[in-house]
């Protein structure tokens, strides 16, 4: 009410740990209140002032603010544990029901007012102009001064065959001292401690990838493992260990998040056979089969609009629908015909799911006899997956599948199930949640 405006903003998104940021204040006295500040305290930093504010006038001035080493990154509060399962982990109950953490950086401006003291605290925030939208606010995230990503994101080994898979380790310094001098040590650990280090420099605000090739030798008689990526800051005798990642999540109407996490990469070391050579792949949206496809072992081409003629065609074993294609590729419908008389002469049509709801409906039909896509789910990731057609060859060729592959399915064990189905489909499995009817839509094959 007394019209007093009060900001504290950077230019920069990030806070890098080891780093310094400067924090710029602004203060004016709008409504000319009888108004003093008396001292600005940024990171417990006093800045005493003793001046009187007149009425309109800008005082902006630069407090710079080292960022140590041991400053806690802006890993939101419900991310600081391992989750459990079903739910997060958040020992300090004063904070459920916070959208977002506290933020990470506050100034307090002490102010005499009309003769009161009064003291206001602000968030250091992230303050940048946009072209169309104007001035915007951020919050200000804490980094570790250099983040780690590998990719892909999974290796599949043939266990029976001496094979080796190279992998790219991606390090980025978010920003250094152009005086501190670097030595990363990158080491690629699995859960039974087998390594392999390289060392390089790294300089300031720079992205470094580096590959490295592991074979499964590595991982003996593992199922599976995980390949995880350290690096060691140097700085002459001192070491800095990091190995985080970081993602954001962007949207117009939210403030920015940001989440810290370490990448690793999944490995299966598998007794694993495959049948036939190349697939053609029409992709679906958030679509990563692709890239498991070609670890197996395919060659897999990207089937856009134009490729979908029955010649082009033919020289694939078999043609994969993306998960929710037949939603996204409004083409779908006009290929109909073409995609049956693949299969009338003797191709394989495989189609992941697609979706029925408010959205997005599908357009096309998808088999070559009638079904339809329900809105039938089954949430439970233990639900028992059982096998109703144990002969059939989708289940035994070239691969054993049993109840034991679909451990640690998440998030849905099938959904948007296949209903009203044509008497030419068969149904080899069934599952359903606690207390509900048995769904046998998840899959079916004519």
């Amino acid at each position: 009410c007394s019209g007093l405006w009060l900001e504290a903003t950077t230019s920069n998104e990030y806070a890098v740990q080891g780093d310094s940021i400067r924090i710029y204040i602004s203060i004016n006295n709008r409504g000319g209140a009888a108004a003093q500040v008396v001292k600005v305290i940024a990171d417990g930093m006093d800045s005493v002032m003793n001046q009187t504010l007149v009425k309109n006038k800008n005082y902006n001035f630069i407090k710079p603010v080292f960022v140590p080493l041991d400053k806690a990154i802006s890993q939101p509060y419900w991310m600081e544990q391992k989750m459990e399962e079903g739910s997060f982990v958040v020992d300090d109950q004063k904070l459920i029901g916070m959208p977002q953490n506290n933020a990470s950086y506050l100034v307090d401006f002490d102010l005499n007012i009309e003769g009161q003291p009064m003291r206001f605290s602000k968030p250091v925030q992230y303050k940048y102009t946009d072209p169309v939208r104007g001035e915007l606010y951020q919050p200000l995230v804490v980094v570790p001064s250099v983040a780690i990503s590998t990719d892909p994101s999974i290796v599949i080994f043939h266990r029976n065959e001496n094979q080796k898979a190279d992998i790219t380790l991606r390090v980025k310094a978010h920003r250094i001292f152009s005086n501190y001098s670097i030595k990363v040590t990158e080491r690629m650990r699995t859960q039974q401690n087998s390594q392999t280090d390289t060392s390089f420099n790294l300089a300031r605000g720079l992205t470094r990838d580096y590959l490295f090739t592991i074979n499964n030798s590595l991982f003996k008689e593992q199922d599976q493992d995980f390949v995880q990526a350290f690096t060691e800051l140097k700085n002459g005798k001192e070491g800095q260990p990091a190995y985080l990642n970081v993602t954001s999540i962007k949207y117009d109407h939210i403030p920015h998040i940001h989440y810290f996490y370490q990448d690793a990469i999944k490995v299966l070391n598998m007794d694993l056979k495959t049948v036939g050579k190349k697939i053609g792949y029409i992709e679906g949206a958030g679509d990563k089969v692709n890239i498991a496809l070609q670890q197996m072992g395919y060659e897999v081409t990207v089937l856009k609009e134009k490729d979908i003629t029955p010649g082009y065609l033919k020289q694939f074993d078999a043609i994969i629908t993306g998960v929710r294609a037949y939603n996204l590729n409004e083409f779908m419908a006009a290929k109909y015909e073409v995609l049956m008389n693949y299969v009338k002469e003797g191709g394989n049509l495989v189609a992941q799911y697609s979706t029925n709801n408010f959205i997005s409906n599908v357009r096309s039909k998808i088999g070559p006899y009638p079904f339809t896509i329900s809105r039938n789910r089954v949430t439970d990731e233990k639900a028992a997956v059982k096998i109703l057609l144990p002969e059939h060859a989708v289940l035994n060729y070239p691969n054993k599948i049993t109840a034991a592959d679909f451990d640690s399915w998440l998030q849905e064990r099938s959904i948007y199930n296949a209903d009203q189905l044509d008497i030419n489909y068969e149904t080899p499995l069934s599952m359903a949640d606690p207390g509900e009817d048995e769904q046998k839509g998840s899959l079916i094959i004519a």
